[in-house]
């Protein structure tokens, strides 16, 4: 069975055809991506001998420390990080709309970027200058030092306004930050990506939708409050590093498309578009 320290791309591919073929079709981004979530479950031909190892190289920079990546990932192991970026990249990647044009002049934001662990794997797929923001500023330092050739990063604070100029984005997307912020500080960061936007351009705002409310665990009132109104912030366990207001936030898809409407054109909402878990809200700003 031919293998190689290093992951090989064309290798892989030349011994698993059917993955070729799925490539191909456009069901994975690149035999990476199907190496890093199945082929080594598999025991494929053609696969590295050390994923981990195999997966920091495909990188090209730096993995970001084990305090970073559990603070953006939930825990701290390096495979589990890497495909989780590999896996998001991919979700946004065939979930965006036909009409959504992007050439080398085109600007992109990553809204709440953390350590660049979706960056990392969308920039080589995606034309444009991708800039990049987020609160923590020891995730940011660490990217402005690591990853300054991907992306031009740079701090927000809790609070809008961000640095840029009105109408300045074709494409935004924001992974696993609406999923975690109270109601006022939401509104406010909408009307704000939506000054940010360019008419007609795009935005991918991720939530924890109604299937994942826990509902079984909440006294009813709390659940009965989620039903009336379709928004539900939960001070729960507080995250090591992140602002206090960082909690979890569920929606439901009425609320979305009334409260939401108010700053795009709400185009769908892909229910567990983003690792099988969050959903995807396909925003559009209107003329």
């Amino acid at each position: 069975m031919p293998t190689t320290e290093r992951y090989d791309e064309a290798l892989y591919l030349k011994c698993n055809p059917d993955v070729h073929k799925a490539v191909g079709s456009g069901q994975f981004l690149s035999g990476f991506e199907h190496y890093i979530t199945l082929g080594r479950m598999e025991d494929r031909r053609g696969m590295p001998s050390d994923a981990a190892f195999a997966a920091e190289q495909h990188l090209n920079h730096k993995a970001p420390p084990a305090p970073l990546r559990q603070r953006v990932h939930g825990d701290s192991v390096l495979l589990n990080f890497i495909a989780a970026g590999q896996v998001i990249a991919g979700d946004i990647l065939r979930a965006i709309p036909n009409d959504l044009r992007l050439s080398t002049e085109s600007f992109l934001l990553d809204f709440g970027c953390g350590c660049g662990r979706v960056i990392s794997f969308l920039r080589n797929s995606l034309p444009g200058r991708i800039f990049a923001t987020d609160i923590d500023e020891e995730a940011i330092a660490w990217c402005q030092a690591h990853m300054s050739e991907l992306a031009d990063f740079s701090s927000n604070g809790a609070w809008p306004p961000l640095r840029f100029p009105a109408g300045h984005f074709d494409f935004i997307y924001s992974i696993s930050i609406f999923t975690h912020l109270p109601e006022d500080m939401q509104i406010a960061w909408l009307e704000e990506l939506s000054r940010v936007m360019k008419p007609g351009g795009h935005a991918f705002l991720t939530v924890q939708g109604e299937w994942l409310f826990p509902a079984g665990h909440l006294p009813q009132s709390e659940v009965d409050r989620f039903s009336e109104t379709g928004f539900y912030y939960h001070p729960g366990e507080l995250t090591d590093g992140l602002p206090e207001f960082y909690r979890t936030t569920f929606h439901s898809e009425d609320y979305i498309r009334t409260r939401w409407s108010k700053f795009f054109v709400i185009e769908n909402i892909v229910r567990r578009g983003i690792n099988n878990h969050q959903d995807i809200v396909i925003c559009r700003k209107g003329a």
